[in-house]
């Protein structure tokens, strides 16, 4: 009788613990972790969300770049922080659901490591070609690639296992080509030598072409999603060419698992409350993403239909590492 009632006590006070520690969440300075370099998509939504996060829990929302080939650096680092709401992640899709299954030991589990907050945004990607390229289509790209230049012509990502390395294997299984991929340490790099001539095309974030299309810097081939982009209207889909072909992606916040969930409760409804905002919706869009509906349960299961997804291709570029 003494141990249940020790026990029935110590649920009692835990639950009075976490009580207390959420409604004086936060005290202190958040850290939200971008595993991406400063200047592309992730970070620019990061931004975003910090500043909006911040004004809604009254607190100050500190974004630390934390770079590295598909991001696994980072995302590592928020899996190993103190679960304690002060660390949060903005998970890139491909970090949480692909590269690091990858590797010989995966570093992390999305499912076991990390506690769902909700969707920040979703966006798009344009394939984009290199000015000096001699394919102006997606249709003269996939002529030359089975044809002449098979194995030859190049794309860049921002790592093995990187959400344009996917986008890419997806693309050439689907149309049935061999290109030879170029991995980056982070996406602008690749686009960056892209625009340069050396390398000959790439998907990169809607927001992040559209400047340099609209300059003539690069050539806009298609657009990855299922609807046409207002800021580049006159971008065919790549359904139009590759019949089915439709890849979005997104961002989520995430903290580290075991974080109490009076405090994932209340960081999922700061979060709900911004996004749901005009001012929001209007500056995500203003950088080439939409801002995302859904709380931590939609994320949870965004995780999980997209490592399903995902599968095959993880399973064959295995295969491809373990050739000599």
């Amino acid at each position: 009788m003494f141990n249940i009632f020790r026990s029935m006590l110590g649920i009692t006070l835990l639950a009075v613990s976490l009580t207390a520690f959420a409604e004086n969440y936060p005290t202190k300075p958040i850290t939200l972790i971008v595993p991406s370099v400063p200047g592309g998509a992730a970070d620019a939504v990061a931004r975003l969300v910090a500043e909006g996060l911040g004004r809604e829990l009254g607190k100050t929302v500190i974004v630390e770049n934390r770079p590295s080939g598909a991001a696994i650096i980072g995302t590592q680092a928020v899996a190993r922080a103190a679960p304690d709401g002060y660390t949060l992640l903005l998970g890139l899709d491909a970090a949480l659901v692909a590269s690091p299954y990858l590797l010989a030991k995966a570093p992390y589990d999305a499912k076991r490591d990390f506690s769902a907050v909700g969707t920040l945004a979703t966006l798009q990607y344009v394939l984009v070609a290199s000015p000096a390229a001699k394919f102006h289509s997606v249709p003269e790209l996939v002529e030359q690639a089975r044809g002449c230049c098979v194995g030859m012509l190049t794309y860049a990502t921002g790592g093995e296992g990187s959400v344009h390395h996917l986008a890419m294997e997806l693309l050439q299984h689907d149309a049935r080509m061999e290109l030879k991929h170029v991995p980056y340490k982070a996406a602008p790099q690749g686009f960056t030598d892209l625009m340069g001539g050396h390398i000959d095309l790439m998907f990169i974030a809607a927001g992040t072409a559209s400047g340099p299309v609209k300059a003539g810097k690069v050539q806009a081939l298609a657009v990855s999603g299922a609807t046409k982009l207002n800021d580049l209207p006159t971008v065919p889909l790549l359904s139009d060419s590759v019949s089915g072909f439709v890849f979005e992606s997104w961002f989520g916040l995430l903290a580290p698992a075991k974080t109490p969930s009076p405090v994932l409760k209340q960081l999922s409804s700061a979060l709900g409350k911004f996004l749901s905002t005009p001012d929001a919706r209007k500056k995500m869009q203003a950088i080439g993403v939409n801002a995302a509906e859904g709380d931590a349960a939609a994320l949870q299961q965004r995780i999980e239909s997209d490592t399903q997804r995902y599968a095959p291709i993880i399973s064959k570029l295995k295969q491809t590492q373990a050739q000599p």
